[in-house]
């Protein structure tokens, strides 16, 4: 392997001598295990000039962020020497354009962030997600500076102005690129099962108007940066069944990243660490007990003041602690009521409701229909299903 080539994968298929060892290693089998390929790390003719370009004009505009017409003259000049400006000319404004990044027929585009581009502040109606493999940068985003370093892992929500300030021969970024809609089948898919932890992850990316972006601190997990890398190297060929295989790549991804961070997200919402660091154990806890719990336990439990839990959640959320209750019951009331066998008694004790009567009231207020009305229309199920 060259000075220049980045190991982005660890070799490959390992052989076993029996069956139970086959067995303790399938167990245990990463991303990793099965994919490997090398990522080439030397500056490109276009990080050359963007270099050069700085090295020459060390001004505060293009070191910190700035709008493309305090830079477009000085860039287009360093493209044009590096003999790509027409193939980034599409790129050169600050409202960027789908066409651009996701070519006929895909919901992926993924790309390696030129180094030393001055950081221009621009937004776009896609999902961006910014992933730090190697070195560090700086995420200028809603007029926020984040520290980004290797294993970081940044979504920024649609329409946000945001810019990256990389600097440094060593900083490598990975910028992937989705529709709206295919992020929200594969993030919020994970997630299916988790309605308040959905909920909370779409609140804070949707409708936060000053932390429009969910940054997660990975480390250096191995697996991530590998299904990465594997999503890389499927975008630059031209293979059949190309979107199907970036769409399973990105599914996994995700899943990774929940399953294996899922709690290190960083929530700049909450004023303080310690709340920060137990918001995802607090609304897990609050997801798998919904049935019982009480606001005076949870606080108990998690050693805060019933006044100091409400406004975590609501802060949080959007909701307070009894609409996030209520909203989990009747979630969850309409998958029961699907299974014909459950009497409605028996699912409102499921629920935690005293009697039958007190359930039938909250589910009719709630979706505007009864529970056996439900159970009658099948439409009705599926309309349900999805609010």
């Amino acid at each position: 392997m060259t000075a220049g080539m980045h190991r982005a994968c660890i070799i490959a298929v390992r052989r076993t001598s029996s069956p139970a060892q086959n067995e303790r290693n399938a167990t245990a089998m990463k991303f990793y295990d099965t994919f490997s390929f090398d990522i080439d790390t030397d500056l490109t003719p276009a990080e050359k000039e963007l270099r050069r370009l700085v090295s020459e004009h060390p001004s505060a505009v293009l070191r910190t962020s700035c709008e493309l017409s305090e830079a477009e003259t000085l860039l287009k000049e360093a493209l044009s020497k590096a003999g790509c400006l027409d193939f980034l000319s599409g790129f050169l404004s600050d409202t960027l354009r789908e066409d651009c990044f996701f070519g006929a027929g895909l919901d992926v585009g993924l790309y390696r962030h030129l180094r030393y581009l001055p950081a221009i502040l621009h937004s776009h109606d896609f999902l961006e997600i910014v992933c730090v493999t190697e070195g560090c940068c700086t995420n200028l985003i809603a007029g926020q500076q984040l520290s980004m370093r290797k294993g970081d892992i940044c979504i920024i929500a649609p329409n946000t102005r945001h810019a990256i300030r990389a600097f440094s021969d060593e900083c490598i970024i990975f910028n992937i690129l989705l529709r709206t809609s295919t992020f929200e089948q594969a993030f919020f898919g994970v997630l299916s099962e988790n309605d308040i932890l959905s909920d909370f992850f779409m609140h804070t990316l949707y409708h936060s108007q000053s932390h429009p972006f969910l940054l997660f601190r990975t480390g250096c997990d191995q697996e991530l940066l590998q299904c990465i890398g594997y999503a890389y190297h499927e975008f630059r060929h031209s293979r059949q069944y190309k979107n199907r295989m970036l769409h399973s790549v990105i599914n996994a991804f995700f899943i990774v990243l929940l399953r294996n961070h899922g709690a290190d997200v960083i929530l700049p919402v909450l004023e303080k660490k310690e709340e920060s660091e137990n918001l995802v154990f607090l609304l897990k806890y609050m997801q798998e007990h919904y049935a019982s719990v009480t606001l005076s336990e949870l606080a108990a439990f998690f050693h805060y003041s019933e006044r100091q839990l409400q406004r975590i959640i609501k802060n949080s959320t959007g909701m307070s602690f009894s609409e996030n209750i209520r909203k989990l019951k009747m979630r969850q009331a309409v998958r029961l009521l699907a299974d014909q066998d459950l009497s409605l008694t028996r699912i409102s004790e499921m629920l935690g409701y005293a009697d039958s009567g007190n359930f039938r009231q909250v589910f009719k207020k709630y979706y505007g229909c009864t529970p056996s009305e439900y159970r009658s229309s099948a439409p009705g199920a599926a309309r349900l299903t999805r609010l």
